[in-house]
């Protein structure tokens, strides 16, 4: 449906389209599924699998906190062991020997004795408690597990507003192209009824056959463009089944009014905007981030104390028990390590996480200029391309206007059809012209919330 002729050029517009779905995409076959710009948002939320990916990625981050609380929490561990000795062992030492005393002297020589020291089997069970009492570094490691997790979350929020972004773009540009390919279906049936009737004419002997060739060539003319438009929009509506995870093989049919535009006079607090944006939130997460990581570091020069506790139960025979020689140990015990020297190690991870702290802080402030700037340029490409769409309202409504009279013109004789068909390409062109710049004017508006975050 065209923007300029929509009482002259409905009835054709809606019969072109009706039958285009119907005979060139096999509705008649399949179900056929209608989206608007918010239905096919919603539909990649759900099913975008780079969405999906980024939540899970999130997911991980979350688990980190758990890893760090461990570290806080108390360790249990047992272990048994059941040993089998396959020789024995022996101890050897020198004993009396009362046997062989000298009758004379009354002396008791000596002899090399020996005695097995193991026995079988043995069998060993241990149970070990560890506590952490005091550790900083295991305070502020929890902070910052739980600050990654916090950025993660950031990340993820930052991943939907990019492809959501993207995906609006891509759907109105497959909305332009739907537009683009409509004017070609309308142009190439105006073409061949103008054919038609130039055929009539030249058989009836009212115009010449070179106005008649005219006419077929204009006609011929536009059907590699139709087709180049089919298929710049098949491809488009393929693009935009991947990006909301439709099926390929699903029928899908998209609506929207691209001439319903508006430019909005609205103040903007740059202030207010740049803190509540995502990307910006992202860079003040990463500098507190890097501000625990500096009290990570010093909190390796404070000592740290642990709490063990044991229960260990040893037993050993020949013969398969574990009742025989009996040892049971219970012991606790206080570990107190206080770090004196490092070689340096320590200072010198201290002053690296100063300096990325800095670095952080610093890109913060450069960010934050950016996006003002960014903020004023996209306004001014607003109000720049509104006045755009209005300079080429303006020339689509004089070529249409143009159009009109030549085409009353041509039946009457009183222009050839060279001149038609010159007029008929401005037309055409002027109306293309229009929709793009509707185009860009709604992408430019979709970068526009995202820098002001309106979500």
């Amino acid at each position: 449906m065209k923007l300029f002729s929509i009482q002259e050029t409905l009835f054709k517009s809606l019969l072109i389209i009706t039958i285009s779905f119907i005979s060139q995409f096999s509705f008649s076959q399949s179900n056929v599924t209608i989206y608007n710009l918010e239905k096919f948002v919603n539909t990649v939320r759900e099913n975008n699998l780079q969405l999906k990916i980024s939540k899970n990625e999130s997911r991980v981050a979350d688990l980190s906190i758990k890893e760090a609380m461990s570290a806080l929490l108390p360790q249990i561990n047992g272990q048994t062991e059941v040993k089998r000795n396959l020789n024995d062992q022996f101890t050897f030492f020198e004993a009396p020997d009362f046997g062989n005393i000298d009758p004379v002297t009354g002396e008791v020589p000596q002899t090399m004795q020996r005695f097995k020291t193991n026995f079988d089997n043995e069998f060993q069970a241990n149970i070990l408690l560890e506590q952490n009492l005091f550790s900083l570094k295991s305070i502020y490691d929890l902070k910052s597990a739980r600050q990654f997790s916090a950025i993660g979350k950031l990340q993820n929020q930052d991943q939907i507003i990019k492809i959501i972004s993207e995906a609006k773009k891509a759907f109105l540009q497959t909305v332009l192209i739907k537009n683009v390919y409509q004017v070609s279906q309308e142009s190439e049936l105006l073409a061949k009824e103008n054919y038609v009737a130039s055929k009539n004419k030249f058989e009836n002997k009212l115009i010449s056959e070179l106005d008649l060739l005219q006419a077929k060539i204009r006609w011929e003319e536009e059907l590699p463009r139709l087709l180049k438009a089919k298929r710049n929009y098949l491809i488009l509506l393929g693009n935009l089944k991947l990006i909301a995870g439709i099926n390929p093989t699903d029928s899908i049919v998209i609506e929207y009014d691209l001439a319903a535009y508006q430019l909005k006079d609205a103040t903007v607090n740059l202030n207010n905007a740049i803190s509540n944006r995502i990307d910006y939130q992202l860079l003040e997460a990463n500098n507190y981030l890097q501000e625990l990581d500096i009290k990570n570091k010093q909190a390796e020069y404070y000592p740290t104390l642990n709490l063990s506790a044991g229960y260990s139960y040893f037993s050993s025979s020949d013969k398969w028990t574990f009742k025989d020689n009996q040892n049971k140990i219970i012991y606790t015990a206080l570990t107190f390590t206080v770090p004196i020297f490092s070689g340096g190690f320590r200072k010198s991870q201290l002053s690296k996480a100063k300096l990325l702290s800095n670095i952080t802080s610093l890109e913060k402030k450069e960010a934050k200029l950016s996006m003002t700037i960014e903020i004023q340029n996209i306004e001014l490409k607003l109000s720049e391309e509104y006045k755009t769409i209005q300079v080429a309202k303006s020339t689509g409504e004089t070529a249409k206007k143009a159009y009109e009279i030549a085409v009353e013109t041509a039946k009457s004789g009183l222009i050839s059809q060279l001149d038609l068909r010159r007029i008929s390409n401005d037309y055409n062109r002027a109306e293309i012209n229009l929709y793009n710049s509707i185009y860009n004017f709604k992408c430019t508006e979709i970068d526009f919330n995202i820098a002001i975050a309106n979500y």
